[in-house]
């Protein structure tokens, strides 16, 4: 008989992580959960659009869960970065920190993704509290006001048709680049706003707005900013190590129950979808596979 050092592992310990863990500490499953406290969203003072919870800062939130979790003797909290991961008989060996080895049963993996933001001096000081990416997760705090919208020419449109739904005043900073489609450059100018194509080269908060230097000596300010990453990397090194699917943009495929193609391997959270990534949504995918995971464990020691 295989003897494991815990019944699941889950890798990653943001919302979607920690929602796992509770549900396998209410599950009475032998868990250690792996966090390297750096989540996404840690330069967010606020998170919105999360019912019950809209206005919550993430760190309050992640601290909140982690405080729940003390209840639940069975479940440890590890701040060792997982280094590999292999299938090791019946389960999988995870090393820790480059020596330590870990054998579980099961994997849950909420490894999540990081931004990489336009090289623009002080942007990634702005990011998240006056300079955002999601309009849903910020929108309605920084509605009807005029805003500035950092992005390359390429998305600009596409940028356009949302927020436009909140901000009616847009000045589109375009970092160098242009819009290549005449038409839709067209219609955009129609509306009133403005398309200016000279590069960036800082940005600044400064009385409470957002201020921009451009390569040319303008400068060009706005109560609120939006941006958008230049790439979102999914940080999948460990589900391809084991041979987890994936899509195209490198988010891994995952059933209805959140199994990956790897069976007893899951995933939650912003790994696990190509693009909708809100704290509801890494929460709700972080019971869920869990469920499903513990489910599995059950009918596996059911029928032995």
């Amino acid at each position: 008989m295989e003897v494991f050092d815990y019944e699941v592992a889950v890798v990653g310990g943001s919302h979607a992580g920690l929602a796992a863990a509770h549900t396998l500490g209410r599950s009475k499953r032998s868990t250690i959960v792996f966090d390297t406290g750096n989540p996404r969203n840690k330069a967010a003072s606020r998170s919105h659009n999360f019912s019950a919870h809209d206005g919550t800062s993430p760190d309050a939130l992640r601290s909140l869960a982690q405080q729940q979790l003390q209840q639940f003797p069975h479940v440890r909290y590890s701040q060792q970065p997982v280094t590999e991961i292999s299938i090791s008989g019946a389960g999988y060996r995870l090393t820790v920190d480059e020596h330590d080895t870990v054998e579980v049963r099961k994997v849950i993996l909420a490894t999540g993704v990081t931004d990489h933001l336009l090289p623009i001096e002080g942007l990634i000081e702005l990011w998240g509290n006056k300079v955002f990416h999601c309009i849903y997760c910020h929108g309605w705090e920084a509605r009807d006001q005029p805003a500035l919208v950092l992005v390359k020419g390429a998305i600009a449109w596409e940028v356009a048709m949302t927020i436009s739904q909140w901000n009616s005043q847009l000045t589109f900073l375009l970092h160098g680049s242009a819009i290549e489609d005449t038409a839709k450059k067209e219609q955009l100018l129609q509306r009133g706003w403005k398309l200016v194509e000279t590069p960036v080269v800082r940005v600044i908060e400064q009385e409470g707005e957002v201020v921009a230097w451009l390569a040319d000596g303008q400068v060009v300010s706005g109560p609120v900013a939006y941006s958008k990453p230049v790439r979102v990397q999914f940080n999948n090194e460990l589900a391809g190590m084991l041979g987890c699917e994936m899509s195209k943009s490198g988010s891994v495929l995952t059933d209805a129950g959140m199994q990956t193609s790897v069976p007893g391997v899951f995933a939650c959270g912003d790994l696990s979808h190509p693009g909708y990534h809100q704290v509801s949504e890494a929460i709700s995918t972080g019971h869920k596979a869990a469920a499903f995971c513990n489910n599995q464990l059950c009918m596996e020691d059911f029928v032995k």
